[in-house]
């Protein structure tokens, strides 16, 4: 058993030693990568998320999420057999894009709001990328063609509310556990000055592991490519498969790794089909990637077990990408053609806004049902 704990240890070692020789060795693509991830993250995710993740920290710190519960409750409870607190995680996870439903559905596990099952069931589809990615990243960055963002958007979200669905199937719950967490759901609403401070400074520190982990990985990848890594997988199933499909296993592991990345590699492919390639776009949207996941690990507790979450997206990218044929075996594809500035966010402004004025009427909606419902108590 040492032995073995020994040998493993080594290759690590080994391993870790490499990478830092290759970050070395090539520093050019290291700086390029690096500039697009950061690029990335200044264009997309920080403008995307920042406003959610601080409106999402006030309502729960407030005590709002209670009337959230109630009104989604009737919807949320026969569709996904979830407690209506759930309903936020799903709409913000829609609006926000990754992780932002990972983060909502751990602070109300960690809130008490949620059991372990059903937090775990939650995360299988309230995890999605978000609006601005899909339509200004990849519509218009990779495809150059706002239209397609659009359909890969809409297949996208149809495949995360069919995987919500058939959760509650295949994963069983505790129905004394689910009771008595939603006996805990708090009724008191409060606001203080400190709870902006403090919703502001931790929805900064979280931004910043987020753009962290997106930028390593998008380094990782880039450095496993010069290295050949992926080339050397292509060639290996190519040699025994005796089937030329090296730009579909380089796309996929890439992809798997790193979603950008590997949809940038997609999206320039000049032998994959037009066709195959908004598929295959469709899955690694649904999928995330492993940079996601490592996103999902910082803010779930080891108590929540995320197998449940692979599997759920795995199902959600499987589905989207049929949902995806579907629509093209049925429609003309929007003109599109292929460009190099693949983080172009030219629309993102439009649908930043659209976001903003739905969160707004949200909010104002609560406010609204929070007052009429504190006369009702009164008479």
């Amino acid at each position: 058993m040492k032995k073995h704990a020994n040998i493993r240890g080594f290759l690590i070692i080994t391993l870790l030693i490499g990478l830092f020789v290759l970050l070395i060795i090539d520093t050019e693509g290291v700086l390029s990568s690096g500039q697009k991830a950061v690029d990335l993250c200044l264009k997309v995710i920080i403008p995307s998320l920042l406003p959610f993740f601080i409106i999402s920290r006030l309502i729960l710190n407030t005590g709002a999420i209670h009337i959230i519960s109630r009104l989604f409750e009737p919807v949320i409870k026969p569709l996904f057999n979830l407690p209506g607190a759930a309903a936020f995680p799903i709409i913000a996870g829609w609006f926000s894009g990754y992780p932002a439903g990972a983060k909502y559905t751990a602070d109300l596990y960690k809130k008490g709001l949620l059991t372990t099952t059903q937090a775990e069931r939650l995360l299988c589809f309230c995890n999605n990328s978000g609006p601005l990615f899909i339509v200004g990243a990849v519509g218009t960055g990779y495809f150059n063609s706002p239209g397609l963002g659009i359909i890969l958007l809409v297949c996208h979200m149809l495949a995360s509310f069919t995987v919500g669905i058939l959760q509650r199937f295949i994963f069983k719950d505790n129905s004394e556990e689910s009771k008595k967490a939603a006996a805990e759901i708090p009724v008191k609403t409060e606001f203080s000055s400190h709870m902006l401070t403090d919703a502001i400074v931790d929805s900064t520190g979280v931004l910043l592991q987020i753009c962290g982990t997106i930028i390593f990985f998008a380094i990782l990848v880039q450095t496993l490519e010069t290295a050949g890594v992926f080339s050397g997988i292509s060639k290996l199933i190519n040699f025994a498969t005796k089937v030329n499909i090296a730009d579909y296993i380089k796309i996929l592991t890439a992809g798997s790794f790193e979603i950008t990345y590997g949809l940038f590699l997609l999206s320039s492919s000049m032998i994959i089909p037009v066709n195959l390639k908004i598929i295959l776009t469709s899955f690694l949207c649904g999928f995330g990637g492993l940079s996601v996941f490592t996103q999902v690990t910082f803010f779930c507790p080891k108590k929540i077990k995320l197998k449940k979450y692979l599997y759920g997206k795995l199902i959600h990218g499987f589905i989207a990408s049929v949902y995806t044929a579907l629509f093209l075996n049925n429609h003309a594809i929007p003109v599109m053609n292929y460009t190099e500035d693949i983080y172009n966010t030219e629309i993102s402004k439009g649908v930043m806004l659209g976001n903003v004025f739905l969160l707004i009427l949200l909010i104002m909606y609560l406010i609204i049902v929070h007052c009429c419902d504190k006369k009702f108590r009164r008479y």
